[in-house]
């Protein structure tokens, strides 16, 4: 009887085993994700399936409210957002970089949502990483989260 023991020991360990190891191997799969272009390597030239008519430039509201520069914080890593008039956003949330598109819609700026890798970085808070609109107020873009909760602000770079 013994044998039946040692048996359902290692048919119990095996289903965990293999949970284990897909876990595993989809943790290492996701920062690849992350890293694709969204280009065919085919036609280089073309558009990646996120960029759109809709999403390649901001809207017409851009003119009155105008985010294109550079925008920072002296926070350790130093997080910033640079909005390009073409309507593509980068930046780095101090520890982690940052690609999308943004555009205007009434008195907000929308961040579209993106990927990014997940490092972690001591002692770096990565509140940007969570950017989802933000408004201007003189020099300072406070950025809110999908909520539309304040979760920190910006100042104009004069470059």
């Amino acid at each position: 009887m013994p044998n039946h023991t040692k048996l359902r020991t290692l048919a119990a360990a095996r289903p965990a085993s293999r949970l284990a190891l897909g876990l595993a191997a989809l943790a290492l799969t996701l920062p690849l994700a992350a890293c694709d272009t969204g280009v065919d390597p085919r036609n280089p030239s073309s558009p990646s399936p996120t960029e759109s008519s809709e999403t390649a430039s901001p809207s017409e509201d851009a003119s009155e409210l105008d985010p294109t520069g550079k925008w920072s914080s002296p926070e350790k890593g130093d997080p910033f957002l640079e909005f390009a008039e073409d309507g593509s956003l980068k930046g780095s949330d101090g520890c982690n970089a940052i690609v999308t598109t943004w555009k205007v819609k009434g008195e907000e700026i929308a961040i579209d949502s993106f990927m990014s890798t997940q490092k972690a970085c001591a002692g770096v808070d990565t509140w940007l990483s969570k950017a989802s609109t933000a408004t201007i107020e003189g020099d300072v873009m406070k950025v809110k989260d999908s909520n539309g909760k304040v979760i920190g602000g910006l100042e104009k770079d004069d470059k």
